[in-house]
């Protein structure tokens, strides 16, 4: 009978301390917070038309005019805020156009792009956060407003992200993707009050590298 008792009360025990580590995880999961420097890398292909479809459901290029390529860089800061709300914060980004047919007078591909041939572009983005299963979403829309016209005579743009990863045990680290299984629409703006605007698609793969900063930065 004693051993009987014994071998009840391991179990039980067995099983509190298998529902406190699955609760505190979840509670984790729950709680996930931090500001994260981040390095991106991405490659996209962008169609050339405005206002009309660049792709269809099956990732096919439709766009009478054709695509061009274009691989890219950014940095900055990801915040997340433990209650499911994900934001960057001085975003910079630089793309390389790899097109052979892009020639815009006196500039002759490949050139840096910042979204319109010139510097780096300064970005912003607002979203959220899902933590399911030791699986972390984050979709971002992302705005980038330039103080001068570039070489398109836009004024800015408006684009997103749709991140994914594994959450790992220790979360100093977080490496996210975008996969590029979605059609993503571009807003391009232009001088104006309100500012007219035109509308692109692309498909883009992504790399997200993130290292969560100590909190005496926050």
């Amino acid at each position: 009978m004693r051993r009987v008792f014994a071998f009840c009360v391991a179990v039980t025990a067995l099983i509190l301390v298998a529902f406190f580590l699955d609760q505190q995880g979840r509670a984790d999961d729950e709680t996930l917070k931090g500001r994260y420097a981040f390095t991106l890398t991405e490659k996209c292909v962008h169609q050339l038309s405005f206002n009309v479809p660049g792709f269809d459901s099956n990732f096919n290029l439709v766009d009478p005019k054709g695509a061009e390529t274009y691989s890219g860089a950014s940095d900055g800061l990801m915040i997340l805020d433990g209650k499911g709300g994900a934001s960057i914060e001085q975003g910079r980004a630089t793309n390389i156009m790899n097109a052979q047919n892009r020639l815009i007078p006196p500039l002759i591909t490949p050139v840096p792009l910042g979204f319109g041939l010139g510097p780096a572009l300064p970005f912003t983005c607002t979203g959220s956060y899902t933590v399911k299963s030791g699986k972390i979403t984050v979709p971002l829309t992302c705005n980038a407003t330039l103080t001068l016209p570039n070489a398109f005579n836009s004024t800015g743009f408006q684009s997103t992200f749709s991140l994914e990863g594994v959450l790992p045990p220790h979360r100093e680290q977080l490496v996210l993707t975008d996969i590029g299984n979605t059609v993503q629409p571009v807003t391009i703006f232009f001088p104006g009050n309100p500012p007219p605007s035109v509308h692109q698609q692309r498909i883009c793969t992504r790399s997200f590298t993130l290292v969560r900063l100590p909190a005496d930065d926050d």
